[in-house]
Formats: C-alpha cells, sequence, structure tokens
C-alpha cells in the first residue's frame, strides 16, 4: 500500500479513536476542540521533528528514545525522561552502560522471548531493576522465523517471504499481538509497572520496533497524543534503524546469504500498515480502543488515572 494513503486513511480511521479513548479513559473534560477532527497524517514515512522522541544517543542501541515529549489533545505534555523505549541493550559498551546509569536508577522491561535473550544479554547499569515479561510465539516465533529464514538461503527466503507473504507475516504478527492471552498480559502488566514506579523506565524487545513499537502505541493512545504523532514516533524507528540494517543486509549479501534484500525489508522496518493492524483487532475484538484497554489488558481506571497522574504535565 502506497505509505502517503496509509497514513491519511491511519489518520482519518484513528482520530475519532483518539479522542474516544480520551473520554473514555480520562476523568478530566476535554476542550470542543479535542473532539475535532485531527490534521491529516503526514505523507512521509521518515521522523518529522515536531514528532521526535529525543534519542538517548546510544550508537549501540540506535533506536533508543524518550516515549515523551508529545502533546496530547487536552494540551497536555507527555513527560520525558520517565518512560523511555529501545531496542535490545546486549552490545552496550562501558561508556553507554554508564550513560543509562546516568538517567537514574532503571526498572528495565524486556519483551524478548528466551532464544532472543540467550543470543544477547542485557548490559545494565549495576542499580537497574530487570523485569522480563516475555512476548513470544513458542510455536511460531516471529525471531526464529527470521533468523531460519536467513540461514536457508535466497530460495527459503523466496518460498517464505515472496509474493506478498513477508507483508502479510507481519500484519499477522501484529494481530496475535492483540489476540494472544500472553502477550495481553505482558502488555498490561508493563504499564501497571510504569504507572506504579517511582523512577524512570524503560521498555524494549529486539530491535525496539514491533513489541516495543506496539507498547508505545497502546501508551501514548491512553494519554490522549493524537493518531497522527503516534504513528510518526512509531514509524521513527525506520529512521533509526536503516544505517545498522543495511549494514546487516550487506553482509548477509556478502556472505552469500541473500540475493533479494526486498524479500527481508519489510520485516527489517516499520509500516503503517501494521500499527493499523494491531489497533483494527483491537477494535474488533472489544469493540473499540478503550475496551481493549480496559478488557483486554486489564488496566481499568484507577491504573489510567496513574499514568495520567505521573506522565502528564499542564506546565
Amino acid at each position: 500500500m502506497n505509505m502517503s494513503r496509509a497514513l491519511t486513511r491511519t489518520a482519518a480511521t484513528r482520530t475519532a479513536v483518539g479522542a474516544a479513548v480520551t473520554v473514555a479513559l480520562f476523568a478530566t473534560a476535554l476542550p470542543a476542540q479535542a473532539l475535532a477532527a485531527a490534521p491529516a497524517a503526514p505523507s512521509v514515512s521518515i521522523r518529522a521533528a515536531q514528532a521526535q522522541g529525543a534519542s538517548l544517543n546510544l550508537p549501540d542501541a540506535p533506536n533508543a528514545r524518550d516515549a515523551g515529549g508529545y502533546t496530547t489533545w487536552t494540551g497536555a505534555k507527555v513527560r520525558t525522561g520517565l518512560v523511555l523505549r529501545s531496542d535490545a541493550l546486549g552490545q552496550l559498551d562501558p561508556s553507554e552502560v554508564a550513560a543509562l546509569g546516568a538517567l537514574g536508577p532503571l526498572t528495565v522491561i524486556d519483551f524478548r522471548g528466551p532464544d532472543e535473550i540467550a543470543a544477547a544479554p542485557d548490559r545494565l547499569p549495576a542499580d537497574a531493576t530487570y523485569v522480563n515479561l516475555p512476548v513470544y510465539n513458542p510455536q511460531s516465533d516471529l525471531f526464529t522465523l527470521l533468523n531460519r529464514t536467513i540461514e536457508g538461503g535466497p530460495a527459503v527466503q523466496q518460498q517464505v517471504l515472496g509474493d506478498g507473504r513477508n507483508v502479510q507475516i507481519m500484519e499477522a504478527y501484529y494481530r496475535w499481538l492483540v489476540t494472544d492471552p500472553t502477550a495481553r498480559a505482558q502488555f498490561g502488566t508493563a504499564l501497571t509497572d510504569i504507572a506504579d514506579s517511582t523512577g524512570p523506565v524503560l521498555y524494549h524487545c529486539s530491535a525496539g520496533k514491533d513489541r516495543t513499537g506496539w507498547m508505545s502505541a497502546i501508551l501514548l493512545t491512553i494519554l490522549g497524543v493524537p493518531a497522527p504523532t503516534v504513528y510518526q514516533d512509531y514509524l521513527a524507528s525506520n529512521t533509526d534503524l536503516d544505517q545498522s540494517n543495511q549494514a546487516e543486509l550487506a553482509e548477509l549479501e556478502k556472505a552469500g546469504l541473500v540475493t533479494d534484500p526486498s524479500l527481508l525489508e519489510p520485516m527489517m522496518g516499520v509500516r503503517a500498515d501494521y500499527l493499523t493492524a494491531a489497533f483494527e483487532q483491537a477494535d474488533a475484538d472489544y469493540g473499540s480502543f478503550a475496551g481493549f484497554v480496559r478488557t483486554g489488558l486489564g488496566i481499568g481506571p484507577t491504573t489510567v488515572a496513574r499514568l495520567q497522574a505521573r506522565l502528564l504535565t499542564n506546565g
């Protein structure tokens, strides 16, 4: 699907949801202008400066950035320095670990499964609290599927990913993030941990784009951040990961494991349609995003109020 058309459709379909969720979940009243149509989403997939979560400047975790700094429907701001999102932290050097430590005693929520963690366990500051909330499917794990497909070589890649199957796999994965009860429970626990924490919380998966991207979209939507900004924050992973993805593809081509990088690129980046698939599944299964939060994630008004009080500021 053309990216500009996808983002325009997304803005239209999610605008009403964003306002409704804010009305349904927040105890405070919305000003009338918050119920008006949101501006059309930009027709580019690159990060827009006005929707940029500040980078944590970790060269070995290029997708690490602040989840705050955004303006909500009510005109409030999402506080910075309290919720951070990232790719895996297993390659950090000592100076990068020290930079994380300078942010304060972190709670680190790791959404990776056991194979991912075994391949690259996090390197964390000594005072960090590590929490593993694995979101993975032991019967059909995306991380395992991608690795086996790459190792299988060009013929296997064409068989598994060709003719649009790569995009279909990703959209199905995002729907699974909504339909799987364990995945929902882990995201719900992460939201509760953020609401209850007294210090900064950093959550991550392997690339910081899919599980982490959906988690950020959930959190920002709950807080009342408009849909176009939620999507821009999500799509920013393409910019952050581009250099490392291109380097990895070049190495795979040099080794003869990959001859058609276009088969892998949809799985190494993100697309607006992936996130839309998750939102649509939430609507289909629970009637609305607010219903998904309340029933699917088990997050009630009290937890939402704690998230709002902790993460939003009118200053």
